[in-house]
């Protein structure tokens, strides 16, 4: 719901703050006071063309700002969660559009700069507007199928339906994926597979080099390392004296001395830890020696086998871990296309069966559409024809999107799918007997137009997404009393939502919950709008220009008064 409209320097708008409130509101004035703007206002905050033309004589910038309440529009909250817009805990969302005479414009919501594609997403889902020379809604291409489903409240089916699609478009992604993949990996069996064979011949082991490295210094060091081996050996444990027998000497002076002093103990501690520690690497020297015989071929053995890592590190740019896994992934590889003929049967297999879901749920979607299509456009034309068409003849047509290649096929032809089902929706019309039925954004005219979405609007309203309606001289061309209908379709349509209308006939101007007067004046040298709330006797002698005017004749007026009254009270009481 739209709570306050503020406009600032726009065309004959100074500065304007309009109050507003669930209903009917409705606005009158004198030809050329400025109504429409209060439109073409709105018109910016739903997305529409900015103007720069529009801003204020002498001034630079001029802006429109609503201030909406969304607590009770758990379809609107879901709606903006989903475009990523932050409403706050008590559901305001204030939309901002400014217009520069140089420069961009600018757009904010909740305060922060944002695009104008975001605006058009957000505010279109919050005002909707509906005048002789805007009528986009009609004139949406998607606008017969998004009003036949929602007049037929079709959420069930078409959750399925999207549900449905996701999958098929998930199972032809997969299908897609494994038929490239298996088209590579046939170019790159023989490749992988040599590669693999050169790998695993190799036997790879994991610190193997390392080891390799460590055979071949010792084995080309064997003679200097036995005669340096066997010198530490000698002065270790086979000399005269060794170094353990000068360890042993040198523990047998301190140890009766060693209680003594603390300091002397952990010395005798130390000795002792020495003699240990030689003791062991005596034993490790004569391992080391009894192992150190070198076979010549060996060390050939050897080098071959090193330089076979480095050619492989080298060719394909890993080092022995990455070798390890690269032959690891190669047996993947060669595995999965081994299998490549079962994959893309299975694959096959779950696309046909999500096409098979998918035209079901397609089909269930165009049966309930051509089941009650006749039904929803007869209670609209129903509807409609009391507002001044008389003839008004209206049909949904309900045809299959063909499309050669189509990705199901649906009885027998072939179609196109989306989230919606495989339909085209067109809405037709006849406004006047005998004419041949057609698109109504060719056959009716502007205000026709604006009283079939009138009427459309009541068949289709749903409580779950209500935006602001404004219905811009809706009753243009009408007589008083051919308003009427007009009058009490707009006050139903209004129960529970919030709709403005524009209006030159007293008739459609006593419907409204609220009435406010759109007045030009002059401060100092410039024409300035106001907007001004009537009721009581202003809104009776609002209600008595717009059944005549400036009276000449008291009489004349007096009886323009009195039947303002009655046209008030019959209001109110109906």
């Amino acid at each position: 719901m739209l709570r306050e409209l503020r406009v600032a320097h726009l065309a004959l708008v100074d500065e304007l703050v309009l109050p507003l409130d669930a209903g009917l509101t409705m606005l009158t004035g004198e030809t050329g006071a400025g109504k429409s703007l209060i439109a073409g206002a709105l018109s910016l905050l739903g997305g529409g063309k900015a103007d720069p033309k529009l801003i204020r004589e002498g001034e630079d910038l001029a802006w429109v700002e609503g201030v909406f309440d969304l607590g009770e529009n758990e379809a609107a909250l879901v709606a903006c969660a989903a475009l990523g817009v932050r409403v706050g805990a008590d559901g305001v969302l204030v939309l901002r559009r400014e217009l520069r005479r140089e420069g961009r414009g600018r757009v904010l919501i909740n305060g922060l700069v944002s695009s104008q594609a975001l605006l058009e997403d957000v505010g279109g889902r919050l005002v909707a507007i509906q005048s002789q020379d805007q009528q986009r809604q009609l004139s949406r291409p998607a606008f017969a199928r998004e009003f036949l489903d929602t007049a037929l409240g079709l959420d069930v089916e078409l959750a399925a339906m999207r549900e449905a699609l996701a999958a098929h478009q998930a199972a032809a992604a997969a299908l897609a994926q494994r038929q490239r993949e298996e088209e590579f990996a046939r170019r790159q069996t023989e490749i992988w597979a040599y590669q693999y064979r050169e790998l695993s011949e190799m036997r790879l082991h994991e610190g193997e080099i390392e080891q390799l490295d460590e055979d071949l210094a010792v084995g080309r060091n064997a003679r200097g390392l036995l005669e340096a081996a066997a010198r530490a050996l000698e002065a270790l444990g086979d000399g005269q004296p060794s170094a353990r027998e000068l360890l042993g000497v040198a523990e047998g002076a301190l140890a009766p001395l060693e209680s003594t002093s603390g300091r002397l103990g952990a010395v005798v501690r130390m000795i002792r830890d020495a003699e240990a520690l030689a003791a062991e690497a005596a034993s490790d020297l004569q391992h080391f020696l009894d192992g150190l015989e070198v076979d010549p071929a060996k060390l050939d053995e050897w080098e071959e086998r090193r330089a076979q890592y480095q050619t492989l590190c080298r060719k394909y740019q890993h080092d022995v871990a990455g070798l390890i896994a690269l032959r690891d992934e190669l047996a993947e590889q060669l595995e999965r296309q081994r299998g490549a003929v079962g994959d893309l049967q299975a694959l096959e297999d779950a696309l046909a069966a999500a096409g098979c879901a998918a035209a079901e749920a397609a089909l269930a979607l165009r049966r309930r559409r051509l089941d009650g299509a006749a039904g929803i456009a007869r209670r609209a034309a129903e509807l409609i024809r009391p507002l001044a068409l008389p003839d008004l003849e209206l049909k949904f047509v309900v045809e299959p999107d063909l499309e050669a290649g189509g990705p199901v096929d649906l009885e027998g032809r072939r179609c196109r799918l989306t989230g919606h089902g495989a339909d085209v929706v067109r809405m037709e019309v006849r406004t006047n007997r005998g004419e041949a039925p057609g698109d109504v954004a060719k056959i009716a005219s502007g205000g026709e137009r604006s009283r079939i979405f009138l009427g459309l609007s009541v068949v289709g309203d749903r409580a779950a997404e209500r935006p602001l309606l404004l219905f811009d001289e809706i009753d243009a061309g009408l007589g008083m009393d051919n308003a009427r209908p007009v009058a009490a379709l707009l006050a139903r349509l209004a129960a529970g939502r919030q709709v403005m209308c524009i209006t030159h006939l007293a008739t459609v101007a006593v419907a409204g919950d609220r009435h406010w007067v759109v007045r030009k004046a002059t401060r100092g040298k410039r024409t300035v709008l106001g907007v001004v709330e009537v009721a009581a006797e202003e809104r009776v002698d609002e209600v008595a220009r717009l059944l005549g005017g400036a009276a000449e004749k008291k009489d004349a007026a007096e009886t323009r008064v009195a039947y303002a009254r009655e046209l008030l009270a019959r209001a109110q009481e109906g």
